[in-house]
């Protein structure tokens, strides 16, 4: 079991360098090999520190100042992230209308770093910084909400920006990137975004691009103009919910980021409305709770007119807790905030085989035989005394096991090459030396 584990993950990021591989790209033997050690020394080291993830590479009798050299330089070498932006088209495709992709936009702070190349003035969210200094990290998670076990979300997306980057165009236009990805990639799904998402640019795009979309709207004296029912004036949003008819009251069901569940109680009101130079009919959905001072209202494409049609928009959006989920997973899992590269195309492709090992695990965990796989890993890990519950994210649990088991397969590493699985695609990539060099 422990062979089918170890060669699973390793044949994630094979199929990823095959999808990935053309001429220009070099992706020799050597190279691939590295990737695979990369992948697997993130995952047992548990941190985005090169020092770390070198010392779970094989000895081979080499001293560490000269792995770490030469772990450094092909570091530098290689462009890690076509590799790993081929995820979202294969973990994509089984994203349908149940699930929820919940867009969010993240950070990476660096308060003591002053040499990193790219670094960017930020807002660190957990520390309320508006001066910090760091790195942008967009991300993207998929959830299918008629599971009742909530497993791992689908990670679609996972990278990062800085606005000193050369490249750089505007945060805007990381939304617009980002919104163009996910819909070339998934065939369905109801996009998420919290009031960032609030711009006239990003409904448009998604209203251009044909998908459902639930956004919380901003509702202070600087809201949004609006088009209720048949009116040839607009409102402020923050004017115009007070007029919308009142459906009811309903009881649901929040789905907090430990997994536990709590009940939102609020009165829902909704009204068709339109937005100023977009001919689109879209629903405003007002719930007023009062546990909450002021209301939660939401701007969505889906058609809500009943307490059921209500209710299903206030789940989707409570759902959008997955992409911060997948955020805190990655700093306290991986200690992404303790990433030391010097140079921007270094830590671009640190980021991204931190990306590939999350689609690894996901894959890990949702594959054949996955219960039995997921029994062991629990097992395993020792921060878990009791089973898994409904709606508890199993990510922590399943990579402390995968930890302990590769920890006791040192021997077994070694011989990964001869695990890799050959994805039979064209007669160059089935050659017995892999693919083109």
């Amino acid at each position: 079991m422990t062979s089918r584990m170890i060669s699973r993950i390793a044949g994630h990021l094979n199929e990823l360098l095959c999808r990935a591989d053309h001429p220009g790209a070099d992706w020799n033997v050597w190279r691939r090999a590295f990737a695979h050690r990369l992948l697997l020394g993130l995952i047992m080291a548990g941190d985005t520190m090169l020092t770390s993830i070198v010392r779970h590479f094989p000895n081979q009798g080499v001293a560490m100042r000269y792995r770490y050299k030469a772990a450094d330089r092909m570091l530098g070498e290689v462009d890690l992230v076509p590799v790993a932006a081929q995820q979202p088209e294969l973990l994509g495709k089984e994203v349908d209308d149940r699930y929820v992709i919940a867009l969010d936009l993240s950070d990476i702070a660096k308060k003591y770093a002053t040499k990193m190349e790219c670094l960017a003035t930020i807002y660190d969210g957990s520390a309320g910084d508006i001066h910090a200094k760091g790195f942008g990290l967009v991300t993207a998670t998929a959830l299918d909400l008629s599971e009742r076990r909530k497993a791992m979300p689908i990670p679609l997306l996972f990278e990062v920006f800085s606005s000193a980057e050369e490249e750089f165009v505007s945060q805007p236009h990381i939304w617009l990137e980002a919104i163009d990805t996910l819909c070339a990639a998934t065939p369905g799904g109801v996009i998420a975004l919290d009031r960032e998402g609030d711009n006239g640019r990003i409904i448009k795009r998604l209203c251009d691009r044909g998908r459902s979309f639930v956004i919380r709207l901003n509702t202070g004296e600087s809201s949004r103009n609006v088009l209720v029912e048949d009116a040839t004036r607009p409102t402020r949003v923050r004017d115009a919910w007070k007029d919308a008819p009142l459906r009811g009251e309903l009881i649901c069901e929040r789905l907090c980021d430990d997994g536990s569940r709590t009940p939102y109680q609020a009165e829902v009101r909704s009204c068709r409305v339109r937005l100023p130079k977009l001919d689109k009919q879209l629903w405003l959905c007002v719930f007023d709770s009062q546990d909450h001072p002021q209301p939660l209202v939401l701007l969505t494409s889906q058609h809500v007119e009943t307490l059921d049609e209500a209710a299903r928009v206030l789940t989707q959006y409570f759902a959008r807790w997955t992409a911060e989920e997948m955020h805190r997973f990655a700093k306290q899992a991986f200690k992404l905030e303790n990433i030391r590269l010097l140079t921007w195309q270094r830590l671009k492709n640190m980021v991204a085989i931190l990306w590939i090992a999350l689609g690894a695990l996901r894959v890990l965990g949702q594959g054949p035989q996955a219960e039995h796989a997921l029994q062991i890993v629990q097992a395993k890990a020792n921060r878990v005394r009791k089973p898994l519950t409904p709606g508890q994210f199993w990510g922590y649990t399943l990579l402390d096991g995968l930890r302990a088991i590769l920890q006791g397969a040192r021997a077994l590493l070694r011989l990964v090459p001869a695990l890799w699985p050959r994805p039979v695609t064209t007669p160059q990539l089935s050659l017995p030396f892999g693919g083109r060099a």
